[in-house]
């Protein structure tokens, strides 16, 4: 059974235990670190940085090689055995947001407390997709995979090319470059991590110029969504005072990639005819239909 970070911490200094999960988390997610890795993350010296290296070599030997020419350690994807559990939105949390030794230890609220774990959600992620995806934005390379989408039966195998992720209350997604495309849409689009079937990752098949996350176009493009609250919402009052809307307006600057998922989960009424339950409607959506790259917002 793998070890919690609390059981590495009785045996190490907690200090210590600290770069060892972090080098650990590196290995598994990223797919390799260097010395400088942790001498930047922890602000230690090289010999430190070095004898956390072997260290960790030690506890777990068949995890890691040398790589001499780039002078980084590599993981073994064959032989990996964690040294540490941890939870996979947890390890997303870290790439988003920073490692955070607080986020491992399990310790009681200052005050009464709850949460509703990332579990409970909708989203059952696959540890060895996740990680396909991200080493694959890591290193800049491809996925092969299957892609269980919900508007398209078509399931086949893809190749994509990952370049970010992103959450939105939980569900977990990444942009990539899809190769599979038709010719007349756009290549880059969201994923859901959850329904990535059996990816695998691709590290000698590099993204194309056109592949690259400089050519997204959308993901470099702020919208600026000018909101009201709609006019048969029958909560205008809350509905203002729970969203910070002043005098029934408020404006919503996100990223072009962003704006269908903002449109579903913020109820936005854009003019396009659908049937649906609205909180807000958008009013500027004349001359956002005007940028090329703000096509989703009105499918």
């Amino acid at each position: 059974m793998t070890p919690t970070f609390e059981n590495l911490a009785e045996n190490e200094s907690l200090s210590q235990a600290e770069r060892l999960a972090f080098i650990d988390f590196r290995l598994r997610y990223l797919g390799e670190i260097a010395r400088s890795d942790l001498i930047d993350e922890f602000k230690i010296g090289q010999a430190t940085a070095s004898n956390d290296l072997k260290r960790y070599k030690v506890l777990r030997p068949e995890n890691t090689d040398r790589n001499n020419t780039s002078r980084t350690t590599i993981a073994t994807d064959s032989s990996f055995s964690p040294l540490i559990m941890l939870n996979v939105h947890t390890a997303l949390n870290f790439i988003l947001r920073g490692f955070c030794r607080n986020e491992l230890l399990t310790r009681p609220p200052y005050l009464p407390a709850g949460s509703i774990d990332a579990l409970m959600t909708t989203d059952t992620l696959q540890e060895k997709n996740v990680v396909a995806i991200t080493r694959a934005i890591h290193s800049q390379s491809g996925i092969q995979c299957c892609y269980l989408s919900s508007s398209s039966e078509n399931h086949d195998e893809r190749v994509l090319f990952p370049t970010a992720i992103f959450v939105d209350r939980g569900h977990w997604y990444f942009r990539a470059y899809d190769r599979n495309a038709k010719a007349e849409s756009c290549g880059f689009k969201n994923f859901k991590m959850a329904r990535i079937k059996s990816a695998i990752q691709l590290p000698q098949d590099k993204p194309a110029f056109h592949e690259s996350m400089s050519q997204d176009e959308a993901w470099h493009t702020l919208l600026p969504l000018q909101l009201a609250i709609h006019s048969e919402c029958q909560n205008k009052s809350s509905l203002a005072k729970e969203f910070g809307f002043v005098d029934g307006k408020k404006t919503l600057v996100c990223k072009a990639a962003f704006a269908y998922i903002v449109k579903k989960s913020w109820h936005i009424d854009v003019g396009d005819g659908g049937n649906s339950f609205y909180h807000f409607t958008l009013e500027n959506s004349e001359s956002l239909r005007q940028i090329k790259c703000a096509d989703n917002l009105f499918k």
